[in-house]
């Protein structure tokens, strides 16, 4: 589906928005900008322009939510520089400037919300869908593993930055009041902000590698992925640990598939996503469709390292 015209120039609105926000307020500021506030500018720029690249890719939420945000903030703008302008008795170049970019915002928030950028929209989400086999059943790990491991790292993202804003009030505590913008803790907050987000890009970038080696896992009547049952000696489920029926589900820690062949030495382990569930179905789809005596069940393993492959 090609993209809409309303979708295009919506962009193109909120692309000159933020600058012209910017320029509005270099034309109120009195004092010459500290690193702080320099750095500020510079990191919510940063996340306005990333904002803005995933409206461009056609991104559902990102849109909803900038939408959302130009409805509820854009009036207000417009409000306040109506009041001034009244309180005041003359309008000054800020205010003109804050009026224009509150009306860009507006027409943007409008376009966006046209049915035809919607449906554009929900037609860029690319639905990863696993085609099953006639003889057999085909598990989506990538997917799986995606799903555990985003919210976790999600969670801990959190508690990294609580922690870091944490540290900094430490740091404020301190120190005497006054200090200006070149203090400590500003300098910490600024150090803290540029790990989270480096910790935060780098995790979700090898939390994707990982899941895409784990790939889909198929088994049929005739094979698991591209090896097939005559070629394997034993299939077994490994996990290491201790494994706890929680809610009526045994759940296996680290758990792995490995492979053995009567054609080769090594064995190929797979590592598996840490679902339960997953791991039943698994287990019951081995059961079904593997030979007489090679599937051998769940096994405790005590290795410390194993080639994943």
């Amino acid at each position: 589906m090609q993209r809409p015209l309303a979708h295009k120039s919506a962009v193109g609105l909120l692309a000159v928005l933020w600058p012209g926000l910017i320029g509005g307020i270099v034309l109120v500021w009195r004092n010459d900008a500290a690193p702080f506030e320099i750095f500020v500018g510079v990191f919510w720029s940063a996340v306005w322009y990333f904002w803005l690249a995933r409206i461009w890719l056609g991104g559902p939420m990102a849109i909803g939510l900038m939408r959302k945000a130009l409805f509820a903030i854009c009036p207000i703008m417009i409000a306040a520089a109506v009041a001034v302008g009244i309180a005041d008795g003359e309008v000054y170049p800020s205010q003109l400037v804050g009026l224009a970019a509150a009306l860009c915002g507006i027409a943007s928030g409008v376009l966006l919300s046209r049915g035809d950028v919607k449906k554009w929209s929900l037609s860029t989400v690319a639905v990863r869908t696993v085609r099953q086999p006639p003889d057999g059943i085909a598990f989506d790990l990538r997917s799986a593993a995606l799903r555990r491991s985003r919210g976790m790292f999600g969670c801990l993202m959190m508690v990294v930055t609580v922690l870091m804003l944490l540290v900094v009030g430490v740091i404020g505590a301190t120190l005497p009041e006054g200090r200006g913008t070149n203090a400590p803790d500003y300098i910490a907050f600024m150090v803290g902000v540029v790990l989270v987000v480096i910790i935060g890009i780098t995790g979700y970038i090898r939390l994707n590698i990982q899941a895409r080696a784990m790939g889909v896992l198929t088994i049929t009547e005739r094979h698991i992925n591209e090896h097939p049952w005559p070629r394997l000696r034993s299939v077994t489920l490994s996990y290491k640990g201790e494994a706890a029926v929680v809610g009526g589900i045994t759940r296996y820690p680290s758990a792995r598939l490995d492979l053995s062949f009567y054609d080769q030495s090594d064995e190929h382990h797979l590592r598996l996503p840490d679902a339960a569930a997953l791991h039943r179905s698994i287990a019951e789809a081995l059961s079904t469709h593997s030979p007489e005596g090679v599937f051998a069940g769940w096994v405790p393993r005590t290795d410390a390292t194993h080639p994943v492959r």
